[in-house]
């Protein structure tokens, strides 16, 4: 008998010893990225030591094997490396569990759940601006329910001069903090930027916004497929994901905008932003930015007044059905804005046509927000709730699906 328990201790005490071994590698992940109908993508933030992940994803029901291997590449010359797997091939409406292997050693399972062609009910968290103080509210946004979480900027800062290797260090010890981790490994993460981590002013050369848009790029494994082609004359953060019946459209208010206040997401944004809502055919079609739209603040998309103009006629001309705004940048906690449409002939308001903004409140102001989209076919709830550091509900709207209708 004391044989056995010595064995059974030895077994232990090596699995555990492979498993410290394990996290000396891997500082941060594996973090989900969007799922589309045909895969996904992982993020890690891996110790310089690591070789390979190797990864075996299977569906559920029919126990089919995909394997995938990836070489792990220091282009930076760091000693922790932030790295991303796209898992691709996969099959809609599909339950997939993926064994992720680090140098051949057993990290973790994670699920994967590809798009579902049935109406569900849909629920995300929204934030921004986030800081270490933020931290607190971390256990009860990884304890709500979500299908991912949307970032509208501000995930990061950056203090000058700016340099890529700042950038990546400023990056790699937020990742590396326990609490942020467990939170971003609970859940799918999608994100675009603020003025924060852009971190330069409009009139900084374009090495440094080059610069910026890496770093961005390394830590936020976006889809590819949803940005903008990285060209010296077309880049940027923009990028559409679908999740069963909502369409939603995270803008960058960065990258183009001028300081004469003549464009903030500039032509080709907009137009190919008007360009995919016409084969959206979602319920709910929603738009976000870092910047407010319709309220009346400093960084407001209302004092670039023709590319606003522009933006509404092209709303209105669309046909599109169910648009909501989502912003952050605020100047105080959650707010709603139902803007009214002008009459272009008589230039009076238009009682039947409004679009509806919601604010959120920032990170840092320990609260966090969540949309929940429910109901059945025809008779959808689009509902916004912010929390306080407590998990206490703050604030809470309700609009109806027939509500949203600007034409």
């Amino acid at each position: 008998m004391l044989n056995i328990l010595k064995y059974t201790f030895s077994i232990f005490l090596f699995m555990t010893m492979i498993a410290l071994s394990q996290s000396e590698k891997v500082h941060s992940g594996p973090m989900l990225s969007y799922i589309d109908g045909y895969g996904t993508q992982i993020w890690f933030l891996l110790d310089r030591s690591v070789q390979k992940i190797d990864v075996d994803v299977r569906d559920y029901d029919n126990d089919n094997l995909i394997e995938y291997s990836f070489n792990v590449p220091n282009d930076y010359d760091l000693n922790q490396i932030p790295f991303t797997i796209a898992i691709e091939t996969l099959l809609p409406n599909t339950e997939y569990i993926a064994s992720i292997y680090v140098d051949d050693v057993f990290l973790q399972d994670i699920d994967i759940f590809t798009k579902r062609p049935h109406l569900d009910d849909v629920q995300f968290l929204l934030g921004s601006d986030f800081d270490l103080s933020s931290s607190r509210m971390l256990p009860y946004m990884t304890e709500t329910y979500s299908d991912f979480m949307v970032w509208l900027g501000g995930h990061v800062s950056f203090s000058f001069p700016i340099t890529l290797e700042g950038i990546l260090s400023h990056y790699i010890e937020l990742r590396k903090d326990d609490q942020l981790d467990k939170f971003l490994t609970s859940v799918p993460q999608i994100a675009t930027w603020n003025n924060r981590d852009y971190g330069l002013s409009m009139n900084s050369p374009f090495s440094l916004k080059d610069t910026s848009h890496i770093a961005f790029d390394l830590f936020w494994p976006n889809s590819s497929k949803k940005t903008y082609n990285y060209t010296y004359f077309d880049y940027g953060v923009y990028q559409r994901y679908s999740y069963n019946d909502v369409d939603l459209f995270l803008l960058d208010a960065m990258t183009f905008r001028s300081e004469d206040k003549s464009q903030l997401y500039g032509n080709k944004q907009i137009d190919r932003l008007f360009q995919e809502i016409k084969n959206t055919g979602a319920t709910f079609t929603i738009i976000a930015s870092p910047l407010p739209f319709t309220f009346e603040t400093n960084e407001s998309f209302l004092n670039y007044q023709k590319e606003f103009d522009y933006f509404l006629y092209r709303l209105e001309v669309s046909d599109v059905k169910g648009v909501v705004l989502l912003s952050a940048n605020g100047s105080s906690g959650t707010m709603m804005n139902e803007y009214k449409f002008k009459n272009q002939l008589a230039g009076k308001l238009n009682q039947k046509k409004s679009l509806f903004e919601f604010n959120t409140s920032p990170l840092n102001m320990q609260n966090y927000s969540l949309v929940s989209i429910s109901g059945k076919q025809g008779y959808r709830i689009f509902t916004f709730e912010t929390y306080n550091q407590n998990g206490n509900v703050i604030y809470r709207k309700s609009l109806y699906e027939n509500d949203l209708r600007i034409n």
